[in-house]
């Protein structure tokens, strides 16, 4: 089969997997010990479980050397399929948070999204149309344990803008952040995502030039 065949066979089993790792989560999560505080980490194994099991199905994977998982939680990516080379990473975010001593609702989960120094290596290795992210959109509090939605796509759909309409990011250490849990995605494709990504990385660099100059003209020496 053709790479290119090979390569929309398994994006096609990787977005229909979408309901069979919703309705596993809401199984497992009646049974497990599951909290908000490891929630993320912990949910890892049963999606990979998943996903693993749909690419058997598909003949995309035939042994255990046709994938490999992360062997720890900084390793990216959380499931990499051989074949195309196909990237998969985990992202969960919580729709309630504790604010105060108080449980609130919240549309933003402001997961690290990965920093602009490891994204270039990333796309280089898998290319910027085979990393995807599957998304969990959950709600646990004292009173509630439920899992609200998955969301399958290209990691790009899942980035944030700014007031600036640039990529959305922690300035002190570049880290890129998502867009709000049910808003529409605002990058459509990987050529828009690059073109925001070096324009951002311009604008960064200059504030933090700016920064520092102010920093240099405040110090007294001693």
């Amino acid at each position: 089969m053709a790479i290119n065949k090979i390569r929309v066979k398994a994006i096609k089993t990787l977005l229909s997997s979408r309901g069979a790792i919703l309705s596993h989560l809401r199984k497992v999560i009646t049974s497990g010990s599951f909290n908000y505080r490891t929630f993320g980490t912990d949910v890892e194994t049963h999606i990979s479980d998943v996903l693993v099991k749909n690419f058997k199905k598909a003949g995309l994977v035939k042994n255990n050397n046709d994938y490999s998982l992360a062997p720890d939680k900084n390793y990216f990516p959380d499931l990499e399929l051989k074949i195309i080379p196909l990237a998969i990473e985990y992202k969960s975010g919580n729709r309630s948070k504790l604010s105060k001593g108080r449980w609130v609702s919240t549309n933003n989960s402001n997961n690290d999204m990965g920093t602009f120094n490891s994204w270039p290596g990333k796309i280089q290795k898998f290319g910027g149309d085979n990393i995807f992210y599957v998304f969990i959109i959950y709600n646990f509090n004292d009173q509630s344990k439920e899992i609200i939605d998955v969301q399958i796509d290209p990691f790009y759909k899942f980035i944030g803008l700014n007031n600036k309409r640039l990529l959305k990011y922690r300035e002190k250490d570049g880290n890129l952040r998502p867009k709000d849990f049910f808003q529409r995605p605002l990058i459509k494709d990987f050529d828009r995502f690059r073109n925001l990504f070096n324009r951002t990385i311009k604008f960064r660099s200059k504030r933090i030039i700016t920064k520092h100059k102010k920093m240099l003209k405040s110090i007294k020496e001693i």
